[in-house]
């Protein structure tokens, strides 16, 4: 259990937009810390659960041609934590700068003064090197964009300060990487690095800028380990289903997400060597 006793006592009450598997984690630490939570889902069936762990639930469908009730009640709060990816269908992703902006029009109008957006690492270009926060070398796929314009919607808002983390390729027990490449052979660009992080420091850096108040800032969250794809991975399918996954021994196109800004601040990951994790 994560215990935070430098709480942020500026801050006394959080919601959480987006209470999925990694929202609702971080909810349920941050209650544990003291903070009131607001939670938001978009199912129905999940509301007992935020409930029984101490979250207030909200039922919300980002909809911007509807007035969603009670989310001025969700908004009222000292900071939200926005944590809702694109999605996979071609209809929630083509609709997914809509639900933000509508969700900035509906900030804008709140007296909430900080924001956290949870992006992604995809936004940086395989440029062969280390990409750093400074980095301006971006992806140029329809998913970055998209990613990198929401970022700039809420680091937009009007006095509002708003802090950036870039998540890399999300894991933990519960999302093995083990099932990434279960079964496969040949897959290409073995030897190119991995850049990933486990929930545990999802949750920590998150908390990290809530309690140090970094703000107006943007962060990389990758762990400092990048084996080759091929070690992990291979491991990874062979520790989950007996046998390792087959790749090519290239190194094509790659990139390194580089977390040195938030190590910077303090910040100590909590499984920093990834090859360890999938042996302990």
């Amino acid at each position: 259990m994560f215990v935070f006793a430098m709480r942020n006592n500026s801050i006394k009450k959080i919601a959480v937009s987006g209470c999925g598997w990694l929202g609702l984690p971080l909810a349920k630490i941050l209650f544990e810390d003291g903070y009131t939570v607001n939670g938001s889902t978009t199912s129905v069936d999940k509301l007992h659960l935020l409930e029984q762990n101490g979250i207030i639930p909200f039922h919300m469908q980002l909809e911007p041609e509807h007035t969603i009730e009670h989310i001025q009640e969700f908004l009222d709060v000292d900071l939200l934590i926005i944590n809702i990816p694109p999605g996979r269908s071609t209809g929630a992703v083509d609709s997914y700068l809509d639900k933000m902006n509508y969700l900035k029009s509906e900030i804008v109008v709140s007296d909430i003064k900080k924001v956290i957006f949870v992006s992604s690492t995809s936004v940086y270009a395989e440029n062969n090197a280390a990409q750093t926060e400074e980095s301006k070398d971006f992806a140029t796929s329809g998913s970055a964009k998209r990613m990198l314009n929401a970022e700039h919607i809420f680091t937009e808002l009007p006095n509002v300060e708003t802090t950036i983390i870039r998540m890399a390729g999300l894991i933990d027990l519960n999302r093995h990487p083990g099932r990434f490449f279960a079964g496969k052979s040949n897959i290409a660009n073995g030897l190119a690095p991995i850049n990933l992080i486990h929930l545990d420091d999802c949750i920590g850096i998150v908390c990290k800028v809530i309690n140090d108040g970094l703000w107006n800032e943007v962060y990389n969250g990758a762990a400092p380990s990048h084996p080759p794809k091929m070690d992990f991975y291979g491991l990874a399918s062979k520790n989950l289903n007996g046998k390792p996954a087959e790749f090519i021994a290239e190194k094509a196109s790659f990139k390194i997400v580089d977390s040195e800004k938030i190590i910077s601040k303090g910040y100590q990951f909590k499984h920093p060597d990834l090859m360890e994790w999938l042996v302990s």
